[in-house]
C-alpha cells in the first residue's frame, strides 16, 4: 500500500511538471531576466517541492510552487553581489540575424532590466501572471497602495524605454526626397 502511494505521488508530480514547468520558467525568466538562471531556479523549487508533495498537492500546488520560485529568485538578487559572474541570453560572436519575435523579446527583457527588483516582480506578477493587485501584495509582502504606486513608475520606465528604441517614421519609409 505504501508503494502505491508513493506511485501515485511520482505520478501526480510528474503530470504536474510536465503541465506548468513551462509557465514556471517563464515566470522565473520575467523576474531574474536570464533564461537559464530562471531553469535552475524552477528546477531547485521543484527538488524541494517534491520532497513536500504528498502536503501541498491537493491544495495550491502551482500557486504554492509559483511563490516559492519568486522567493527564490528574490534570494538570486540579494546574493547578486557575491557574483563575479554575469549570465547573458545570447554568447557573442553568433552570426546570423534573429527574427523579430525576437527582437521584440529582448527589447522587452531590456526594459524590464531597467527596473528595480520590486518594480519588476510587480511587473511580472500582475501582468504576467494575471494576478491582482491584493495577490500581489501579499506575495511580495507589501501594501495594495505600493503595488499600485511601483506598477505605474514601472510601466512609465519601460514605456520611455521602448519608445526610445522604436525606429523613427523616417527609419521605417527609408531616405526622403528633398524637395
Amino acid at each position: 500500500m505504501k508503494f502505491r502511494r508513493a506511485r501515485d505521488r511520482d505520478e501526480s508530480f510528474t503530470a504536474f511538471v510536465a503541465t506548468r514547468s513551462h509557465r514556471l520558467i517563464a515566470h522565473a525568466e520575467l523576474l531574474c531576466g536570464h533564461r537559464e538562471q530562471a531553469r535552475d531556479i524552477v528546477q531547485t523549487v521543484l527538488v524541494r517541492a517534491y520532497q513536500r508533495w504528498s502536503r501541498i498537492e491537493h491544495d495550491d500546488p502551482y500557486g504554492y510552487v509559483q511563490r516559492s520560485v519568486t522567493n527564490a529568485v528574490t534570494d538570486w538578487w540579494r546574493t547578486a553581489h557575491q557574483r563575479h559572474e554575469r549570465p547573458v541570453d545570447v554568447v557573442p560572436d553568433v552570426p546570423g540575424r534573429p527574427d523579430d519575435t525576437i527582437d521584440d523579446r529582448r527589447a522587452l527583457l531590456g526594459a524590464l532590466d531597467l527596473l528595480t527588483h520590486r518594480e519588476r516582480a510587480v511587473v511580472v506578477l500582475r501582468y504576467f501572471d494575471d494576478h491582482t493587485e491584493r495577490d500581489v501584495a501579499s506575495m511580495l509582502g507589501i501594501s495594495v497602495g505600493t503595488v499600485k504606486s511601483t506598477c505605474h513608475t514601472a510601466l512609465r520606465k519601460m514605456r520611455i524605454a521602448l519608445d526610445d528604441e522604436a525606429p523613427s517614421p523616417h527609419s521605417l519609409h527609408g531616405p526622403q526626397e528633398q524637395s
